[in-house]
């Protein structure tokens, strides 16, 4: 058992549940991924389109390149995106079946091209946290929207995949977030029991996710300089950067 030592409180905990994109990666990866995106889909439909509002179907703003902390870019699955992607081609004009197969291939096609490793970069403090977190034999895992296969391939990038027992994706349960299945089916997988788990995340559904399973307290992060909070109205805790939180011996 170990403490956890946040905003002046302290908590034994056994485990700690992560977040992936915007907790463990800076979310910057993303609004790469999607501005490619959006132009691979303008290279392959051969008809006209307004890129912005299809950037602003995913929350994601293509001028200034900042996100919506509650939009589908940050929260949705990939499925999620892809079928966003062809309502917002249709809703322009474009066949739903011209649609759908545009947004199918340019997918293709930037899994095929897009180099992860030049655009990932961990959130500042997170890797001296794991190691901390490790030191004092913390449980941690990670619950994600992202499918497992990318999620996996993502750690790897960073070089921090074992310091997780259990990598929980959208594609391992029948219902995600904010359903607390994810949490359940990771704290099995670990053996250890919500009430004694932490689940840190960037958007309010990971902190909904925390209610939903009963976990010890959900901390809200926001990373991005200047970015504002209230979009975290269910969290116990919001921090900046992993330096907030500190771990010691029981």
């Amino acid at each position: 058992m170990s403490v956890v030592c946040i905003d002046g409180d302290e908590h034994e905990i056994d485990c700690i549940l992560f977040d992936k994109d915007g907790t463990i990666i800076d979310f910057k990866l993303w609004l790469c991924w999607a501005d490619t995106f959006i132009n691979l889909i303008d290279e392959n439909t051969g008809v006209t389109y307004n890129k912005r509002l299809l950037a602003d179907s995913l929350g994601f703003s293509y001028k200034n390149h900042t996100w919506d902390p509650k939009g589908p870019l940050a929260i949705g699955s990939q499925q999620d995106l892809l079928t966003i992607l062809a309502l917002g081609l249709y809703q322009q004009g474009v066949p739903w079946n011209q649609a759908y197969q545009v947004v199918h291939d340019a997918h293709q096609v930037l899994e095929e091209t897009f180099v992860i490793h030049d655009h990932i970069k961990p959130i500042n403090g997170l890797l001296s946290f794991l190691k901390q977190a490790d030191k004092h034999a913390i449980k941690m895992g990670v619950v994600t929207s992202d499918n497992y296969g990318k999620t996996l391939q993502h750690l790897n990038a960073l070089g921090i995949v074992n310091y997780f027992l259990t990598i929980v994706g959208h594609d391992l349960v029948h219902r995600g977030k904010p359903y607390p299945e994810m949490v359940y089916y990771a704290c099995e997988q670990l053996d250890v029991s919500p009430e004694k788990t932490l689940i840190i995340g960037d958007s309010n559904g990971d902190m909904i996710l925390g209610k939903n399973s009963g976990v010890l307290a959900s901390i809200g992060i926001v990373s991005s300089p200047g970015a504002q909070t209230e979009h975290l109205q269910d969290a116990d805790y919001i921090i900046r950067d992993y330096h907030a939180i500190t771990l010691k011996e029981a």
